[in-house]
């Protein structure tokens, strides 16, 4: 029996800002905004309904949900204008210590805790507000910059599409709701906006069949936020962090959608020893570095895991179990990720991630994911921070997320199918092809042959296919890519040489695709660029 929950817009306009896009409206709407927006409905009376909270914890735990939505091709967006708005001081009349009290009455247990946290909320919300009798001269400045003609303005954006149907549904085709129907009903009918508060609508639980036009698939290229076991318990931790004040980015993980209308491109065959399945670091703090910085940053973060584990505690985790091919061979790589490929790319790391290979077994997965969440427990501030140095690295400070608004953090974008792929970062050669540089004798032609056959070999390794051809070039090939000559050789190691190269395939190929000798630390990650 299908489970479906059709939205109205009320306004025939829907008002949410895109995730990675401050200037471009979310459509079609994200199943996990609108999960979201349920917790939302759920924690809207003092008193949590066990029965509705139970309902969420069931619809978490189901497959991401089909959709019915206008394409892109019905939807009209609006003209996006910058707009400067007064900033809203939210701590105004002690409102944030009546939603720090809120929260902690939500979460405190029966008995003496509980009674301890509602005194504490009837104190909160009964506090008076004191005006001192000598204010100092920053509590001035503070009240004055509150009056409506002294408020500082910030910009802000209202990005809204028009759908020429203003009604959406999410589908769970194979999920038996009859126990929690009643429940997610009532969720529904608490749900009055979606997105900004100017986006009104009504949701129901719907029995008509619904045929959906968008569906999870791999080979989509479209991709939302949904959600996953556990989903309403990291909402609350992130509540009890931001309580609706501080900045937050919403919980969820990415999944590609296809329009049941388009016909399929073949999946294809192809594919790359490592996986899209990542642990994805944000750069939120610390020491700006360049992408030459790959190996550092790299070494830092196996460095932090094994201080934190030990190498006994890691190895059993990083890698496959001991096969004769190069998939059962490939272990966990530590990809820092550079901005590139964009014409403003200037090769800034954004982030970094753990790239697991496509073989991992499932235990040694969970292994890794529990020490990486001990390694948060222990190592992290209150805002999740973690920082990452070495002994010529700076200070560089990472934050775990689940998906980033940065697209360089994006999986998706370097593990795309294509034909062709460009180095963001040289390929370290396995071995020495010769002086790219010397015009003597074909010295350099030569050269260039015996890297474009290590190259080969090297994708033949990672892929189980040769490219069709391969250009070589010290020069970077994308926008934002350094020289490969700015990556330093790699400490106590012999000297490999770096090059970058374009390398097209007869066959799309999935990827990630990182190549060379030093693919587990940030060297030789390519960029599908098919579009290009």
């Amino acid at each position: 029996m299908m489970l479906a929950i059709e939205v109205e817009l009320l306004t025939g306009r829907y008002a949410a800002t895109a995730y990675n896009d401050r200037g471009r409206a979310e459509w079609p709407p994200h199943p996990a905004r609108f999960f979201s927006a349920l917790v939302a409905a759920l924690h809207d009376h003092d008193e949590v309904d066990p029965v509705e909270r139970a309902a969420l914890l069931w619809l978490e735990r189901q497959s991401a949900p089909l959709l019915w939505a206008d394409p892109e091709s019905k939807v009209g967006r609006r003209q996006v204008q910058d707009v400067y708005v007064p900033v809203n001081d939210v701590t105004l009349g002690l409102d944030t210590e009546i939603r720090r009290a809120e929260n902690a009455f939500q979460q405190a247990d029966g008995g003496s805790r509980r009674k301890i946290a509602e005194m504490k909320l009837a104190i909160a919300r009964s506090a008076p507000n004191i005006v001192e009798a000598a204010p100092s001269d920053k509590a001035l400045k503070t009240a004055i910059a509150l009056l409506p003609e002294r408020r500082t303005r910030q910009v802000r954006t209202f990005p809204v599409v028009i759908p020429e149907t203003p009604t959406f549904a999410f589908l769970w085709e194979a999920a038996d709701a009859t126990e929690h129907r009643e429940a997610l009903q009532r969720l529904c009918l608490r749900v009055t906006k979606l997105g900004h508060s100017s986006s009104l609508v009504r949701c129901n639980v719907v029995d008509h069949d619904i045929s959906p036009t968008l569906v999870p698939s791999d080979e989509g290229d479209t991709i939302l936020r949904v959600i996953g076991a556990g989903q309403l318990e990291r909402l609350d931790r992130a509540f009890t962090h931001h309580c609706g004040v501080e900045s937050r980015v919403l919980p969820a993980r990415p999944q590609r959608y296809r329009s049941i209308s388009k016909v399929t491109t073949p999946a294809p065959q192809a594919e790359s020893v490592f996986s899209a399945d990542w642990i994805v670091f944000e750069h939120v703090g610390g020491s700006r570095l360049l992408s030459s910085r790959s190996i550092d940053l790299a070494q830092a973060l196996r460095a932090a895991l094994l201080e934190q584990h030990g190498d006994k505690g890691l190895s059993a985790a990083f890698s496959c179990d001991s096969g004769s091919t190069p998939a059962e061979q490939a272990q966990v790589a530590f990809v820092p990720l550079p901005f590139v490929g964009h014409e403003h790319a200037d090769g800034t790391i954004m982030g970094c991630a753990l790239v697991l290979p496509r073989q991992l077994p499932r235990s040694k997965c969970e292994t890794l994911l529990r020490l990486v969440a001990r390694w948060e427990k222990e190592r992290s501030n209150k805002r999740g921070n973690l920082t990452l140095a070495g002994e010529s690295l700076p200070l560089f400070t990472v934050r775990r997320v689940d998906v980033s608004a940065k697209r360089s953090l994006s999986p998706e974008l370097w593990c795309r199918a294509s034909t062709r792929f460009i180095t963001a970062t040289p390929i370290a050669l396995d071995r020495n092809p010769g002086n790219l540089r010397s015009n003597q004798n074909g010295t350099a032609h030569k050269a260039a042959v015996k890297a474009q056959h290590s190259i080969s070999d090297a994708c033949l390794r990672v892929a189980g296919i040769r490219p069709a051809s391969v250009e070589v070039s010290l020069a970077p090939l994308l926008p934002g890519a350094q020289h490969a000559r700015d990556f330093l050789p790699w400490p106590g190691r012999p000297a490999r040489m770096r090059i970058h190269a374009d390398i097209r395939f007869e066959e799309r190929v999935r990827g990630p695709l990182l190549l060379g000798a030093g693919r587990y630390f940030g060297l030789g990650l390519c960029l599908p660029a098919e579009d290009r």
